[in-house]
This record gives C-alpha cells, sequence and structure tokens, in this order.
C-alpha cells in the first residue's frame, strides 16, 4: 500500500497543469459550496439571535385569563406552576424576561399613526438596545424617565414628530375599555417591517398603569436558553408543566369513534367556550417561528448542492478524459511495471490514489480560499441599510457551517472523482504486458 501510494503521488506532480487544472476544478466548487452553506448558516443563527434579542427569548409565553361572567383577558400573575418551572430549568435558562404590549394610536397634534408598543424593563433588557439601530435622537435617558418612548422611523415620519417631544398613545385597557398616555419620544430606529415586527418600546410600569394591570402583573414571559439545542425541550416541559386539571381533563374527554375497527374523527362542533379558573398557558419555542425562515433560507442550500453537482459532473467528465489520456500515455511504463510482477489490482490502485489525492488536493485548497474569503468579509461592515440588521450581527456577515456538511462535501467530492477514474484504472489494469511493452507510447 504504502509503495503505490508514493507512485500515485509521484505521478500526480509529473503533469503540473493538467493537476492544477483538475483540482483547480474541484476546488472552485467546494469553493462555491462552502462558502453559500456557511452564508446560510451564519444568516440563520443571526436571524435567530436577533429576533431573540428584539422578542427577548428563545421560548415565549402568553397567559390569558376568563372568569365566569367576566371575558377572555391576556393577563399573567406571579404563579408557583411558573416559578418551579423556572427554578427546575435554571441551568439551561440565561435570562427571563417579562414584557407587556398593546396596538395603540399614537397621537400628535392633528396626525396619528398605529403601531404595536412593548412594555419593557430597559435595566433588564439591554440586549434589546443593543440589537436597535438608532437613527435620531439616543437612548441615554431612556432607563430615566418613566414615560420615555423608543419608536420606529415610520411612525416619527408619519407624526412629524421630534426627540424630545411628547406625544399621546390611545390604546384599549385588557378589559377593553379606553385609555389614553403621555409619552415623550427619546429615540427613532430603524424599522424592521419586512419581517413585521415593526414596534415600539416602553416601560412597562407605566404601560401597565394604562392597561389596567398591577405593577407585578405581565402579558408576555420570554426565556434565554443558554443552548440553543436546549429551546424546544425547554418549551415542551413548560408546555406540559402549565396545563391546568382543567386542560387534562379536556384533552382525556375527547371521544374516538370506530366502524368496522377503523378510527373515524367525530365532525366538528362549535361549542361555545367555557370559563375556567386560573390562568391557561400558551408556550411557543423559537424554532416555531424560525421554521418557515429556515425553508426559505433553505432554497439557497438546494441552489448551491445543484450548482455544486453540475461542477462535479462537468469535472467528473474530465478526470475520466485525463486519465484515459494518462494510460495512454504510460502504456509502456505499464508494461513494465506489469513484467516486473505488479499484479493488475496495484496497477488499479495506482490511477484511484491518484483520483483520491488530486480530489483531496482540491478539496484543501477550496476550503483553504473558503476560509480566506470569509475572513474577509466577515470584518467588511454593513450597516447602511436598515433592512439588513436583522441578518447582521454587530452590522457584519457571519459565516456558520456545520462539520457534518464539510464531510459529506469531502466524501461527495472523493467518490465521485474514483468513479470517474474507475474506468480507465480498470482498463489499464488489463492491459497486456507484451502489448503495452510493444507500444510507442
Amino acid at each position: 500500500m504504502s509503495m503505490t501510494l508514493k507512485v500515485a503521488s509521484r505521478n500526480i506532480f509529473r503533469q503540473k497543469k493538467r493537476t492544477f487544472l483538475l483540482a483547480g476544478a474541484i476546488a472552485f466548487g467546494m469553493l462555491v459550496i462552502t462558502l453559500i452553506n456557511a452564508f446560510t448558516g451564519g444568516l440563520v443563527e443571526n436571524i435567530r439571535e436577533n429576533i431573540a434579542d428584539i422578542f427577548g427569548g428563545h421560548v415565549f409565553i402568553t397567559g390569558t385569563e376568563y372568569p365566569e361572567g367576566g371575558q377572555i383577558v391576556r393577563r399573567m400573575k406571579p404563579d408557583d406552576r411558573l416559578d418551579e418551572l423556572l427554578a427546575e430549568h435554571a441551568p439551561f435558562i440565561s435570562s427571563h424576561t417579562k414584557r407587556s404590549e398593546a396596538y395603540a394610536t399614537f397621537i400628535f397634534g392633528s396626525k396619528r399613526t398605529v403601531d404595536t408598543v412593548y412594555g419593557v424593563d430597559f435595566v433588564e433588557e439591554n440586549k434589546l438596545l443593543e440589537s436597535l439601530v438608532v437613527s435620531k435622537g439616543s437612548f441615554d435617558r431612556v432607563a430615566e424617565l418613566n414615560n420615555a418612548i423608543i419608536v420606529t422611523e415610520t411612525v416619527g415620519q408619519r407624526l412629524g414628530v421630534e426627540p424630545g417631544e411628547t406625544i399621546l398613545v390611545k390604546l384599549d385597557t385588557i378589559t377593553g375599555q379606553q385609555n389614553v398616555g403621555e409619552f415623550q419620544v427619546e429615540a427613532f430606529v430603524k424599522d424592521q417591517d419586512m419581517f413585521g415586527m415593526s414596534s415600539a418600546y416602553a416601560h412597562r410600569a407605566y404601560l401597565n398603569e394604562l392597561l389596567g394591570l398591577d405593577t407585578h402583573e405581565f402579558q408576555n414571559l420570554y426565556l434565554t436558553i443558554h443552548d440553543l439545542s436546549q429551546a424546544e425541550a425547554v418549551a415542551r416541559d413548560f408546555r406540559v408543566g402549565l396545563r391546568s386539571d382543567d386542560e387534562i381533563e379536556e384533552e382525556e374527554v375527547e371521544v374516538s369513534v370506530s366502524v368496522a375497527g377503523m378510527p373515524i374523527s367525530p365532525q366538528d362542533k362549535k361549542e361555545p367556550i367555557q370559563p375556567w379558573e386560573g390562568t391557561r398557558y400558551r408556550v411557543m419555542g423559537i424554532n416555531e417561528i424560525m421554521e418557515p425562515i429556515e425553508q426559505v433560507v433553505g432554497v439557497l442550500d438546494k441552489i448551491a448542492l445543484v450548482v455544486f453537482l453540475i461542477l462535479l459532473f462537468v469535472t467528473m467528465v474530465g478526470i475520466t478524459n485525463t486519465f484515459r489520456m494518462i494510460m495512454i500515455e504510460r502504456t509502456r511504463e505499464i508494461g513494465t511495471m506489469r513484467a516486473f510482477g505488479m499484479h493488475k489490482k496495484q496497477v488499479k490502485r495506482i490511477f484511484l490514489w491518484e483520483a483520491t489525492l488530486v480530489s483531496l488536493l482540491g478539496v484543501v485548497t477550496g476550503l483553504v480560499l473558503s476560509g480566506v474569503l470569509v475572513f474577509i468579509l466577515s470584518r467588511i461592515g454593513i450597516t447602511k441599510d436598515p433592512a439588513m440588521q436583522m441578518f447582521l450581527t454587530e452590522g457584519r456577515l457571519s459565516f456558520v457551517i456545520s462539520k457534518g456538511s464539510l464531510v459529506v462535501n469531502t466524501v461527495l467530492v472523493v467518490v465521485i472523482s474514483l468513479i470517474a477514474a474507475y474506468w480507465p484504472a480498470k482498463a489499464a489494469a488489463k492491459l497486456s504486458p507484451m502489448k503495452a511493452l510493444g507500444s510507442h507510447t
């Protein structure tokens, strides 16, 4: 084996130009697939982290109440079940934040517009301010002013307001009455409407007052998870742990009807919603939000794979033709080796090892070039276009590629190269020593 490998290593450098062209074609294909995989991987991670910063976490919990004779109200109060689950999952949770929200009308003079306003704790949610891009004003006094509000550029332009001026915000309380509060605009931030997440931010305590919530109450709880791979498991545990006895009983009451041993579903009956005691929770993980985004981004990976396979097919044809030429050029050499006792399998292995070494040389070159490009591109600042901020980390692109993708792509290149070289290698092994020695090539 060592002799075969040594001969193959020597042979690939006998025709350096030919080897360079083959390895270069493979390197280009590897460069394309690696860059696109790394780009889409980084894109997904950036979107996930930026959504987590804007929404306040990776697991989202909301609660509703529906008392007898009342109406459905979005409200969460201190709950022992919730506290126990938070304590139990403390090793997985890096932080948790509480928010309130309202769909409100913003009024300034004779102008008005609508937007969602979130009530947040600006001290606890320091990452929120870091994720927002200020276009006018500043965040310097946001934490100090009880009625401070941060609005988007679009809202500011529609109202014709400037930072430092006061606006009115009209909203519905949790029980349906209208209320109005005064807010001082401290900053405009870049819009992120393309993701449907345009919103304003104010102090939760003040927004609670307007909504009719107590200071300790809230409407949404957001959990930030250390390891994103655990987010779905944590969401599932909270989903199960926060079910009330009534909800468990309702699930057990579901009737199963069967005909001739085949289960069928009964016709849906629209029944009025029955009031319940306490709070009912809805738990959603960030993966549920990311799923459609990942599907869209995944299209890029599929396109890259198609381009990669086309390039490999072209390279495969080139490898096959090249090794046929090599076989013709080395006919006498092959005859000499066979005459000195080299077996057919050894001749075939020399050709296959040459194909393997050329493909690995191309793979390594492609990975080195992609690494250099990633290093350069990840240091280019992209901060002018607000729509790009959701895709960036600190105003820059980031690239992430899994080891599994690298292994799969490398194996694919080597296997296709071996397939391309197999038939010329087999033909070379079958050459008759006498005829080969008598050849003029």
